[in-house]
C-alpha cells in the first residue's frame, strides 16, 4: 500500500506540474489538498488510512488523467503522420520498402499501411 502512495504521488505531482495548467484552479486544489492527505497517511502506519487516501487522491486526479491522455494521444497523432512519409521516402531504394510499396498499393497482403510492416518484419525474418 506504501509503494502505490508513494507512486502516486510521484506520478500526480509530475502530472500536475507538467498539465495543472489545463484543469480548473478547483481541481488542481482538490489534487493538492489529496496528495498532502495521503502523504501525511504514508507517514503513520495505519494502511486501511493509507489506502483511503490513495483512491481520494485518484478520484481528485481524474481530471488530469484525463488531459495528460488527451495529449498523448494528440502527441501519438500527430508523431504517426509525419514519420511515416519520410520513413518512405528515406528507404525507396531498399528491397523491404519496395515490399512495403506494393503492400500500400494494395499489390499486398491488404493493402494498409499496417500490412506493408507487417511484410517488412516478414522479410527481415526470412533474412536473419
Amino acid at each position: 500500500a506504501r509503494n502505490e502512495a508513494d507512486s502516486l504521488i510521484y506520478a500526480t505531482e509530475k502530472s500536475l506540474s507538467d498539465y495543472g495548467d489545463k484543469v480548473g484552479a478547483g481541481d488542481r486544489e482538490k489534487i493538492s489538498a489529496a496528495i498532502a492527505e495521503l502523504k501525511q497517511a504514508v507517514e503513520g502506519n495505519d494502511n486501511a488510512a493509507i489506502r483511503e487516501k490513495t483512491e481520494a487522491l485518484k478520484q481528485a486526479s481524474h481530471k488530469l488523467a484525463e488531459e495528460v491522455y488527451k495529449d498523448a494521444q494528440q502527441k501519438a497523432s500527430a508523431e504517426a503522420g509525419g514519420p511515416a512519409g519520410d520513413a518512405q521516402d528515406a528507404g525507396a531504394g531498399n528491397d523491404s520498402q519496395s515490399d512495403a510499396d506494393q503492400g500500400a498499393n494494395g499489390k499486398g497482403a491488404g493493402g494498409s499501411v499496417q500490412d506493408a510492416d507487417y511484410e517488412v518484419v516478414d522479410d527481415d525474418e526470412k533474412r536473419g
